[in-house]
């Protein structure tokens, strides 16, 4: 009766395999056959050998050696350790099957009972159904897409705030345009935001133990824990796998969950008792490489385990190390800088989203804030394959890539490729002639011709609507507000997001480099970039695909040097990647000198521009927080940017991006693309929100003043919010001080905390006010669960932290030894945000 209840509460469907589509929503219903039909005889192994033996399982006392995937070896535990099973597939109809077949046979779980396994609607508010079985006292279980997980995250993150253990197996995959499924974690960083525990996996072994140790973990903790298995490539790879019986899961929960701890505290008990039980070893953060690496990648889940298998050969080669990341949550900045040799001197993160990546700034922040001398950046591997992968860590590392394909198969491609065009002549590595160009307009499908701006990601062509300086022409700071027009784009953004914009190099500068280095602007050249072979002029090339004037490596001195015709200036570009020339080498970095630069400084090394193509690095989007909110502000996108000017030894310079921005006038066309960020508004309306922006790091906070005043007229209920906003001079440089003053005088922005630090003797910056509110701090936070973020240069970042430790210690009934960790536990659960740079 009491399972007939929950069942009846939960909207679900029993219409056979009904396939509902709205324009925001996909569904999938659930059929009759997904309930148990509980008068069935169970079957010892359902249908396909992937599906695992259950009654030897149920009766065994020690593991049991199965062949089976990655998808029904974390299904065999949800179903072993769960009384109702939720399948949240949204477009993927294979996922949940074994979940799903095991319910149609009635198989019992590790307690001797019937599981249902229900295939739910994918939508917003996905995981109600499992709140209310959770209320009535079920063990619960999910299995879903990453693609499903940004609709589960608002319930997500209200059974974290209540302790309620649900555990959710999310694959790290969706399905493309073409619905083909492709490797995706993306979704999976929607989940950070709702305090759950986040534990990855990559094979079908690594699936099954994480599986356990996130059941394990839910129980202990009693908080919902997402567990990432591996995407499109290897999920459906059939392996021999050491399966845990039934008994042995159930003791091995019980164990783990027999003392009730902290979201930390239980996933280390919980591997610790594993190894115990099974004998294999994991850890939070595993490292494994040189003792002495100066350069370790960081990755998660399937990009970790193929970096691992990349590294005993790259090892050979380079000193370096790999940092599987086994827990994304709960965080600890301490203990990643703590698993790194003391040797690193750079950490790449390998990153398997096209968006933002929250590994990559969860890293970032951790080297920041440890003072190492750690330098970090990202390298993206979405979609890629082991190969792939390899070749990106040598890159990386300076190393010659590998190509794994044999002599006979290369031959055979080029001569199937030989054949196709036979009937036109083979493009030139380089086109001089308009007729040239002509024959790839003409016949596209045989010269497989794209006519895009940036064939290498999407991007948006937008155009400015409005553009004006918000500090007075005789300030030495330019600040200036800029509007695109995004109608008929398709461009969409969330609060938070990051425009990335691609600018060009100034015109005359290119021109005068082309002139000094003897080109013609308007020559064709075919090179291949990023993979693609793309046809531009060389003015195209140099002007808004080649970072021409940007910073050169020393691998580009290194390369340059094979083109020197003069031996004294091979000598010196050689001389200057060396370690007696480091200093003259740092001198060039500090002096900001340019590829042209170096180029026209070392006349006789003269690579042609195809070369170029590949010896100088491309323009890459420099990303801008949105400052402006979609909701009042539809088919239109806002930046707030200071132009970046500075003084060297061969000149002025200025910023790339900036000076392009500040040049252009209205109607002019900018490309553009979309990136996610970590500043998001809390998911409850009514959580206290507290902002710190400095100069343009206010951004972000006017799109989420803005968001709040739209649901405030909505009729929503929104918590206080509190602004600090440092700048020199209030006269000069109070960016939207009028807006901000109108929110304030309404109640929506609830204080508003000034910092202008030069405009009295003593100076004052926001740290100082956010002293002076140590109660409402306290309050906010600690009392109310707010959200703090703080946006803009780094260097206030450890004064606001001693602020908070002031008010948590002084209002917050925090011990000061104590104090440190509570603003790391705000950190991992998305409470504590720094955008800072």
């Amino acid at each position: 009766l009491e399972r007939a209840k929950v069942l009846a509460s939960m909207e679900v469907s029993q219409s056979d395999n009904e396939v509902s589509q709205s324009d925001n929503e996909v569904s999938q219903s659930a059929t009759a056959a997904d309930t148990p039909t509980l008068g069935s005889a169970p079957s010892s192994v359902a249908e396909g050998p992937e599906y695992l033996d259950l009654a030897t399982l149920r009766t065994s006392a020690t593991q049991v050696t199965q062949d089976t995937n990655v998808a029904t070896a974390s299904a065999y535990v949800a179903h072993a350790l769960s009384d109702l099973c939720f399948v949240y597939a949204a477009r993927e109809q294979t996922l949940g099957a074994a979940a799903l077949a095991w319910t149609r046979r009635a198989e019992k779980n590790a307690y001797g009972e019937w599981v249902s396994a229900l295939r739910m609607e994918t939508r917003l508010g996905a995981g109600h159904a499992a709140w209310g079985a959770l209320a009535s006292g079920s063990r619960v279980a999910a299995i879903a897409s990453s693609e499903s997980l940004p609709y589960m995250a608002p319930v997500l993150a209200q059974l974290a705030a209540r302790r309620q253990p649900i555990v959710v197996h999310a694959a790290a995959q969706s399905l493309d345009d073409a619905s083909c499924v492709r490797s995706d974690v993306a979704g999976v960083f929607a989940s950070l935001h709702s305090r759950a525990v986040v534990l990855a996996s990559a094979s079908a072994q690594e699936a099954h133990d994480v599986a356990a140790v996130a059941h394990a973990v839910a129980a202990a903790a009693q908080v919902p824990v997402v567990h990432v298995t591996s995407g499109a490539f290897d999920a459906d790879d059939t392996n021999s796998v050491h399966v845990l019986s039934h008994s042995q899961l159930a003791a091995f929960v019980a164990d783990v969950a027999a003392t009730q701890l902290e979201p930390a505290e239980a996933v280390q008990r919980a591997l610790s008792l594993f190894h115990a039980v099974s004998g294999r070893t994991y850890r939070m953060l595993e490292y494994s490489g040189s003792s002495d690496a100066e350069t370790v990648f960081v990755a998660l889940g399937a990009a970790a385990a193929s970096a691992q298998a990349a590294l005993p050969s790259i090892m050979q080669e380079s000193r370096t190390g790999v940092l599987n990341v086994r827990a994304l949550r709960p965080w600890d900045h301490a203990e990643l800088v703590r698993s790194l040799p003391a040797s690193v001197r750079r950490v790449v993160v390998l990153s398997a989203t096209n968006g933002a990546d929250a590994l990559l700034a969860d890293v970032s922040v951790a080297a920041l804030i440890s003072g190492a001398n750690i330098g970090v950046c990202g390298e993206s591997v979405l979609d890629a394959s082991d190969a792939d992968i390899a070749n990106t860590m040598r890159t990386a590392l300076g190393l010659e890539t590998v190509n794994e394909e044999t002599e006979a198969e290369a031959g055979a491609e080029a001569e199937a490729k030989t054949e196709e065009t036979s009937a036109i002549a083979t493009p030139d590595a380089s086109l001089d002639t308009a007729l040239a160009l002509a024959k790839r307009l003409a016949f596209p499908e045989a010269y497989a011709t794209q006519l895009t701006a940036r064939p290498d990601e999407r991007t948006f062509a937008v155009k400015v609507s409005s553009l004006r300086r918000m500090t007075p022409d005789s300030y030495d700071r330019n600040i200036i507000h800029i509007e695109f027009d995004t109608r008929n784009t398709g461009l969409t953004y969330e609060i938070g997001d990051a425009l990335g914009v691609y600018g060009s190099n100034d015109a005359q500068e290119v021109r005068e480099f082309c002139a000094a280095y003897g080109v013609d602007t308007n020559a064709l050249v075919t090179a291949v970039k990023d993979g693609r072979s793309q046809t531009r002029t060389v003015y195209a090339w140099l002007a808004h695909t080649l970072d021409v004037f940007g910073r050169p490596s020393k691998k580009f001195y290194s390369a340059l040097a094979a083109f020197a015709t003069d031996a004294a200036e091979a000598e010196k570009l050689e001389w200057l990647t060396t370690p007696e020339g480091a200093i003259d080498f740092k001198g060039r970095v500090a002096d900001t000198v340019t590829y042209a630069d170096i180029l026209l400084e070392f006349a006789s090394a003269r690579p042609p521009i195809t070369h170029l193509v590949d010896l100088i690095a491309p323009i890459k989007p420099r990303h801008y927080s949105i400052a402006s909110s979609a909701r009042m502000h539809p088919g239109s996108v806002h930046l707030c940017v200071v132009t970046v000017h500075w003084p060297t030894s061969r000149g002025p310079r200025a910023g790339q991006c900036t000076r392009f921005l500040d040049a252009l006038n209205i109607g002019d066309a900018v490309t553009v693309s979309v990136k996610p960020s970590v500043m998001k508004l809390p998911p409850l309306d009514a959580q206290p929100v507290i902002m710190a922006g400095l100069g343009t790091g206010m951004a972000p906070f006017r799109a989420f003043i803005e968001e709040r005043a739209m649901r405030k007229l909505e009729g929503v209920n929104v918590g206080p919010m509190t602004l600090y906003f440092g700048s020199r001079h209030r006269a000069m440089e109070y960016l939207y001080g009028e807006e901000f003053e109108a929110y304030h005088a309404d109640g929506l922005l609830t204080n508003l905390r000034l910092a202008f630090s030069r405009d009295q003797k003593d100076k004052v910056y926001i740290q100082h006010k956010m002293r002076d509110d140590a109660e409402l701090l306290a309050d906010g936070l600690l009392a109310n669960d707010g959200c703090f973020y703080l946006c803009g240069p780094t260097w206030p970042a450890s004064d606001v932290k001693d602020a908070m430790v002031h008010a948590f210690t002084s209002h917050g009934g925090v011990k000061p030894t104590e104090a440190s960790k509570v603003i790391e536990e705000l950190k991992e659960s998305d409470r504590y945000i720094l955008e800072v740079y």
